[in-house]
């Protein structure tokens, strides 16, 4: 039995496969006879947390959750140790004369199976990755991609000696390798359930797979996902391949997101689309909003939850860049805080200290590693790093113990080591209101992929990209891109215009 589950954006789809595993569960399926396979780990691991919440599962019942790659390296014995990591792709740059910065940060815990970056080593890798993912040969990538990036083919063949050189020299595997090799010599599990998640996004070579290795050894497989929020066309994925996995289908047909107004402008969008599954579902709600703005500046962030969307991780850096001049306090998907961690505890601590109140020897150890050195000396920061585990502190008992150079009137700014222009951004978010210390974010900022799967009630997608998008005219893969950016969003959506050339067009 195969059946392929159409989930439109917000309308269960999580929660009607896991139904599924609660039904094979009750009918004496095994766990470890039941496969949750996802494109990315986000999608896996929420699988995961929810089989385990509601059908009260332990992680070690769930062995086969995981992605794809993650299932091939389980059942290859791959150890971490075999893995291409940061430090390997910097080294092959070295070695060919390009930085590799994008496929450096490439993780294990990624969807993804390699990086598009902007450098040109990354540029060259990420055309070898597409010919291996797509059995296609690397003349043919190069000649469907060289318009993009203006490489040199002579590069591309040096490039792609050396990293297999480096592979057999080092012992070491990537993730597209892990993949070959399951298909190669993989010996998958009996199982009694397949569930592929996030089938849409799965190169060819995954769905071979998932079609000559997994496919076999299955009763009753699923294929979960949504041709409409197709969004990794630039890594392969061919949309007809979800679409023509299985012949029998579901669709689920009532989002529990979006409102009836982002439903509606979603809808207008996708229907652009030449080559879809034609899908009817309805909004969760009537209401919701749909507004639109000349720039960010004019958008009111001051409260609510957001989530902003940018096309590329620039328009993302700069959309940060902004904020900070603003003096918000946000969340910046990858590199985290727009302040630090440890400089956010270290003025709370420092805070707390100045009202008398008391702290843990845990809470000064991390407070002791960012005090200028004119607070304290040598000797007392040695000795506010090996306080007594069962005591507290307050402010009197540091000026004894540990020579604190400082009173309650000491400003934290003169207290814990941070440069001025980080002092000026600390101060504005401080008296923007902000609460610093809150563990969820009130505003992130992330680009549209990476974003996939989330949602809040306020989006704010700006409409800019970039001149190597608009220049690759892959419309449809845009249209899908912005599709998934509108329909995160559980009450107002906000669109900002772009001033540049380089923008999708609604």
């Amino acid at each position: 039995m195969q059946t392929t589950i159409f989930g439109p954006p917000g309308t269960g789809k999580t929660t009607r496969l896991i139904n599924i595993v609660q039904q094979e569960l009750d009918r004496g399926t095994p766990p470890d006879k039941i496969a949750f396979v996802s494109f990315s780990k986000k999608a896996a691991q929420e699988a995961r947390d929810r089989a385990a919440e509601k059908l009260g599962i332990n992680e070690q019942q769930m062995s086969w959750f995981r992605t794809l790659h993650s299932f091939a390296f389980q059942n290859l014995g791959l150890s971490g140790q075999k893995v291409m990591k940061g430090a390997d792709y910097n080294k092959i740059g070295e070695l060919v004369g390009l930085p590799m910065v994008s496929s450096a940060s490439v993780r294990m815990d990624d969807g993804i199976l390699f990086s598009a970056g902007q450098s040109k080593g990354d540029q060259y890798h990420s055309l070898l990755q597409l010919a291996r993912v797509t059995g296609k040969s690397i003349e043919e990538i190069f000649n469907e991609k060289n318009t993009d990036y203006r490489l040199h083919f002579q590069q591309l063949k040096i490039m792609e000696q050396v990293i297999d050189d480096y592979k057999k020299m080092t012992d070491k595997v990537d993730f597209v390798d892990m993949i070959e090799q399951f298909v190669t010599q993989g010996n998958c599990p009996l199982l009694d359930v397949l569930i592929v998640d996030e089938a849409q996004d799965l190169v060819p070579l995954q769905w071979r797979m998932v079609h000559e290795v997994m496919k076999p050894c299955a009763k009753r497989i699923y294929f979960a996902g949504d041709d409409d929020q197709c969004i990794y066309s630039w890594m392969g994925v061919d949309v007809r391949d979800f679409l023509n996995a299985s012949d029998d289908h579901v669709v689920l047909g009532t989002s529990y997101r979006l409102p009836s107004e982002v439903h509606s402008l979603a809808n207008d969008v996708v229907k652009q689309l030449a080559f879809r599954q034609e899908k009817v579902w309805h909004p969760a709600r009537e209401g919701g909003a749909v507004v639109w703005h000349h720039d960010i500046l004019d958008v009111d962030l001051r409260t609510g939850e957001w989530l902003i969307l940018a096309r590329t991780n620039n328009i993302a850096n700069k959309v940060a860049n902004t904020l900070k001049e603003q003096g918000y306090l946000f969340w910046r998907e990858g590199p985290g805080w727009s302040i630090s961690p440890n400089v956010l505890n270290g003025i709370e601590v420092w805070l707390r200290l100045c009202k008398n109140q008391f702290v843990s020897p845990t809470e000064l150890k991390t407070f002791s590693k960012i005090i200028q050195s004119s607070v304290i000396t040598k000797s007392g920061r040695r000795k506010l790093t090996n306080l007594d585990p069962e005591a507290t502190y307050n402010l009197t008992d540091l000026q004894n113990l540990c020579e604190l150079n400082v009173t309650a009137e000491t400003p934290w700014y003169d207290v814990i080591r941070v440069s001025e222009q980080e002092t000026i951004y600390i101060t504005s978010v401080r008296r923007m209101g902000e609460s610093i210390l809150s563990g969820k974010p009130r505003i992130r900022i992330s680009t549209i992929h990476k974003a996939k799967g989330g949602e809040a009630d306020n989006v704010l997608l700006l409409l800019e990209s970039s001149p190597v998008i608009t220049r690759a005219e892959d419309t449809e893969g845009e249209i899908r891109t912005f599709y998934v950016g509108m329909t995160r969003a559980r009450k107002q959506l906000h669109l900002v215009e772009s001033h540049s050339n380089h923008r999708f067009e609604l």
